[in-house]
């Protein structure tokens, strides 16, 4: 690998379970890049090295938690309790050993972004015995964080709300380590698209500009049941555009572009992406976002001002998404799919109940915490190493 030796060198880690650790993973690295002038490189230390570990860790995730949520959510809780914390972490450290040693010794790191709770303690464990750099973890679970992130390490915590802050403190874990800031958000996520961009984009993808447009976001792995809500939403009488982004979930794209073909028959315009990086337009051209409760489309969706109407969320880690979007009064939790059909009818027919949210969400100032984010991870220091057995750190 190639590299200019007077950059930093800031190696970000993640593992692919769920969409927002990576999308979290490159917004922060562009930026770091693009304003600080780093190196940077987004490495997931499992798959890089440990085939078991890849179907152990990544397969199972996503099997379990859009096939089987009751089993996911059971493991979820689980790992409050001490020995299964050490349990699952030790698995992580097993099976990111080698990919954590090789990027290290071969990439020369001259800073770490932890963006998985499984990994902190691994990433300490392969910095042990050499020349300590500074490591900073970043807690993608953005209101209630699960004991992980803090258990095996006494890195710096970037948190992203007062209420993961709040959770951290609630844990023990001591105010100094804690960074507080903001939900991030990819840049251009922040910019209006004016009414000709819009209209543009729709004519590009097969839409009517001058029709409404409801856009379901199932995030970059696909929400459970996206087809049968796509259903409910095309029985309605009303006069709308369906757009559906299925993420890699492949079997749920080709059922659901087979039903697409059938509602353009009926006069129904429907379109269907995979993994897209059409989530801006889309996003900004849609007049209601049905969605699942992931934090990376949660403050998409804020960022653009517009009510959530949530059909789904992986037990566990999204409980409390849902939990604080109804609370804040910015969206609804619909898993039934002929309520989660009315609110849609409402929110494009009645001008008060949209515009009730859209005032609740002006008075939440969402800020991008990117930037901020960006700088505390430049400016984080590197931990002093531990003193020998019968000696105090100076």
């Amino acid at each position: 690998m190639t590299r200019i030796e007077d950059r930093e060198r800031v190696l970000f880690l993640y593992l692919p379970t769920g969409g927002g650790h990576l999308s979290n993973c490159k917004a922060i690295s562009r930026r770091v890049a693009e304003r600080y002038g780093a190196e940077t490189l987004a490495y997931d230390p499992v798959s890089a090295r440990s085939p078991l570990g890849k179907l152990f860790l990544e397969g199972g995730y996503r099997f379990m938690s859009l096939r089987l949520p009751w089993m996911w959510n059971l493991l979820f809780e689980l790992n409050d309790n001490p020995f299964i914390m050490r349990l699952s972490q030790g698995s992580a450290r097993r099976f990111s050993r080698y990919g954590l040693r090789y990027i290290i010794d071969e990439w020369k790191p001259t800073r770490i972004v932890c963006l998985h709770h499984l990994l902190s303690p691994a990433v300490a464990a392969a910095l042990e015995g050499r020349e300590p750099i500074p490591v900073t973890v970043v807690a993608t679970d953005p209101f209630v964080p699960p004991k992980l992130w803090a258990h095996g390490h006494e890195y710096p915590i970037v948190c992203m709300s007062e209420e993961a802050r709040d959770s951290f403190l609630a844990m023990g874990v001591d105010e100094s380590r804690l960074r507080t800031y903001s939900i991030i958000i990819g840049e251009k996520f922040e910019r209006r698209m004016d009414e000709e961009a819009r209209a543009a984009f729709k004519r590009s993808v097969g839409l009517d500009p001058e029709r409404p447009l409801v856009l379901i976001a199932g995030g970059g792995d696909g929400m459970r049941g996206a087809d049968r809500i796509l259903d409910e939403l095309c029985s309605s009488s009303l006069d709308y555009q369906v757009a559906l982004v299925c993420g890699r979930d492949e079997r749920t794209r080709k059922r659901a572009e087979a039903k697409a073909l059938e509602y353009r028959i009926r006069g129904r315009r429907v379109v269907v992406f995979g993994f897209t990086d059409r989530m801006y337009e889309l996003m900004e051209s849609a007049d209601a976002i049905v969605s699942k409760a992931g934090p990376a489309v949660l403050g998409e969706v804020l960022a653009a001002g517009k009510p959530n109407v949530i059909a789904f969320y992986i037990p566990g880690q999204e409980k409390p998404n849902v939990r604080w979007v109804e609370e804040k009064g910015v969206g609804v939790y619909c898993p039934e799919p002929a309520r989660m059909r009315a609110v849609v009818e409402r929110l494009l027919t009645d001008d008060e109940y949209r515009a009730g949210m859209e005032r609740a969400i002006a008075r939440l100032g969402f800020k991008n915490g990117l930037y901020e984010i960006a700088e505390a991870v430049m400016s984080t220091e590197a931990l002093a190493p531990a003193a020998p057995a019968g000696q105090e750190a100076l």
